[in-house]
């Protein structure tokens, strides 16, 4: 995926270690933006990679105009109302205001991103720490202390579908959360921005489905027979984990039903997809029965006539499908069946 930088801007960011009060954060703001250089290329290029593995979780700015102030900020950066590096400002005044009431909460680097990829126009935020290392003094040849950006962790980061937002298209927020909610130091992040879970079970179930069957159909090891045969048996997989976990399913637990052999392939093709409006699945959500029921079940009504049968039924050819006669056949109908329906014809033909 290739990317074009519109503008990107880092605010400096300092936390007294575990405080809570209006004195504990300090800023340091850049007042111009950072170069659109090489460097900042492999940055983005690398920060978003690994963001892509990470962000865990879809969603919706909040709509509360007294509680959710970041939205109405970034509306008006938007609309051309607020310049990049006001609205960075005033957002990065939102992180400082919530993370002064979170205890566990450090400080670090926020970094402001706003991009484009595949037509979509993207914004990125996100804290950056760095990390101590050792460099080479390249005239001495003796090692020096270095610091250095570390990506190995991305716990506080969050971006916005700008294209997918104005459009009313939903879900159009991604960002990072953690596996449990106890002690989450990352919410105090989540919170200034107005990041709202989105906790459709039906669209994550779809979702899913949609993704199952694509990620079958793009496997390389299978001909078409052989994809047509997983395709079958891999919902049926699919079919038993949802049902089995009907108040909450694990993305890992769904993705291990899908792709035994390596489930953090069909994760990885999730994550790819969510860039350009494919899927946008949580890390854990709940399934939609009457959704996953049609892996399992199939029902159908036109008219005034109900149809309703296992999918087995289909496997087994009880019944078919006629293109010729664009008809439904049912095989081996009950005697009942076949005399209701010959005193009911309007000829013996």
């Amino acid at each position: 995926m290739s990317i074009q930088i519109t503008d990107a801007i880092i605010h400096q960011i300092n936390k007294t270690a575990q405080t809570k009060d209006s004195g504990s954060v300090t800023l340091n703001a850049r007042q111009d933006c950072l170069p659109k250089d090489e460097l900042l290329d492999q940055l983005c290029k690398s920060l978003l990679d690994l963001y892509t593995k990470n962000a865990n979780n879809n969603g919706t700015l909040g709509q509360d105009p007294i509680e959710h102030i970041f939205p109405l900020r970034l509306r008006s950066y938007v609309d051309g109302q607020t310049a990049f590096i006001p609205f960075t400002l005033e957002a990065l005044n939102l992180l400082k205001t919530r993370m002064e009431g979170a205890f566990l909460s450090t400080g670090g680097y926020a970094l402001f991103l706003r991009y484009s990829a595949d037509a979509h126009d993207m914004l990125l935020v996100v804290m950056l720490k760095l990390k101590a290392g050792a460099g080479i003094d390249a005239e001495t040849l003796s090692l020096t202390k270095t610091l250095n950006i570390d990506l190995s962790h991305l716990h506080e980061a969050a971006r916005i579908n700008v294209t997918r937002w104005l459009a009313g298209q939903q879900p159009y927020l991604t960002f990072i959360k953690g596996r449990s909610s106890a002690n989450d130091v990352s919410e105090y992040f989540r919170d200034a921005l107005a990041c709202t879970g989105y906790t459709d079970s039906k669209h994550h179930t779809e979702a899913i489905i949609r993704a199952a069957d694509e990620f079958v159909d793009s496997r390389a090891d299978l001909d078409s027979v052989g994809k047509q045969i997983e395709r079958i048996a891999m919902r049926q997989r699919l079919y038993d984990c949802l049902s089995s976990n009907q108040t909450e399913v694990p993305l890992a637990t769904v993705a291990a039903a899908i792709y035994p052999n390596d489930p953090q392939d069909f994760i990885d093709h999730i994550r790819a997809k969510a860039v350009d409006g494919g899927y946008h699945v949580d890390d854990r959500f709940k399934p939609h029965k009457p959704t996953f029921q049609k892996l399992h079940r199939i029902k159908e009504r036109f008219g005034s006539v109900q149809i309703a049968f296992d999918v087995e039924d289909v496997r087994e050819e009880r019944v078919k499908y006629d293109e010729q006669l664009n008809a439904v056949i049912l095989a081996n109908p009950p005697d009942r069946l076949k005399e209701a329906l010959k005193e009911n014809a309007k000829s013996a033909n």
